[in-house]
């Protein structure tokens, strides 16, 4: 007689509530706080000159119990940097001769204006600071933060990859972020509103299954001294690769199973994986790529959870 395997618990599919709501809430508050008309933020540029966004599992609704940070997109619209590498000779002219130099850039200390005015409204004193300005992000958190939950704040840049450009009519480009961490010349490119859309237009199932695989690893790190480090955007990428076929599985159990059993086929070229973004190899030698071993790595933990379950 075959012994059935445990099954998957149903509360790794779920999203936490209340984290929800207090992103909102940070949310809101951030917003309205660095758009004021004495925020240094618009005291240096002008309340138009940018917009702020969120990204991550709190937009993609892939957030778990336990989540980590909202992360939230302060981003300068102009100037904005570009790819026009799919224009035509005759449509980059006309890019560069319609397109006005700005007087303000992100060069021009786009991210200590960021970093001033988040401090202006959530800084007590230099001794009750919930703010560190360091590495990718601008992080407020611990014991002196006002705000319902922790939060990351990255300074970027517009940026725009061009399809076409024409005498006549709007110009159609897909709109991205650039950015650089703290004490770096490296820049970093993202697509968070083609992330969010891809995602969406992904079978239904595909967001509820980033989050039980997330719980996995949750669960795995748990029960073993030396845990996974696979980062949450990369297990969503991965999993946007596999087939809607797969996800369609109602079972959450069978569709946990099917996955990883997909994953780990002979048959997968990692080569032609792409970000949630398709604006991008998920697999490569760039900054905000992953790589193929530690992918292996990861769906091996997965494997050997689901065995132990």
């Amino acid at each position: 007689m075959a012994i059935r395997k445990s099954k998957v618990p149903d509360t790794w599919a779920k999203r936490e509530t209340a984290a929800n709501q207090n992103s909102k809430a940070a949310r809101k508050r951030i917003k309205r706080d660095l758009n004021r008309d004495r925020s240094a933020l618009v005291q240096h540029t002008d309340v138009n000159a940018f917009t702020i966004y969120t990204q991550g599992s709190y937009k993609n609704y892939t957030n778990t119990r336990g989540s980590s940070d909202l992360d939230i997109i302060v981003q300068l619209r102009e100037p904005w940097k570009h790819d026009l590498s799919d224009l035509s000779k005759v449509e980059t002219e006309r890019y560069h001769r319609e397109t006005r130099t700005a007087d303000y850039g992100y060069e021009d200390g786009f991210r200590d204006s960021v970093v001033q005015a988040l401090q202006q409204y959530y800084r007590e004193s230099i001794f009750k600071d919930p703010i560190t300005n360091d590495g990718i992000a601008i992080d407020i958190s611990g014991s002196y933060n006002a705000l319902p939950i922790n939060v990351d704040v990255v300074a970027a840049q517009e940026y725009r990859v061009y399809q076409s450009y024409p005498e006549d009519g709007e110009p159609e480009y897909i709109e991205g972020m650039v950015f650089q961490p703290l004490m770096s010349n490296e820049w970093w490119f993202n697509f968070p509103k083609e992330h969010f859309k891809n995602g969406s237009n992904k079978h239904g199932n595909y967001r509820e299954t980033v989050r039980i695989f997330k719980n996995a690893r949750k669960r795995y790190n748990e029960d073993h001294f030396f845990g996974t480090s696979a980062p949450s955007y990369y297990i969503e990428c991965l999993l946007y690769n596999v087939p809607d076929s797969v996800l369609k599985r109602t079972d959450i159990t069978e569709r946990f199973d099917d996955t990883l059993a997909w994953l780990e086929s002979d048959a997968r070229d990692y080569d032609t994986f792409l970000q949630v973004s398709e604006m991008e190899q998920l697999f490569g030698d760039e900054n905000t790529q992953w790589n193929v071993s530690d992918a292996k790595s990861y769906i091996s933990d997965m494997r050997t959870l689901r065995d132990d379950l």
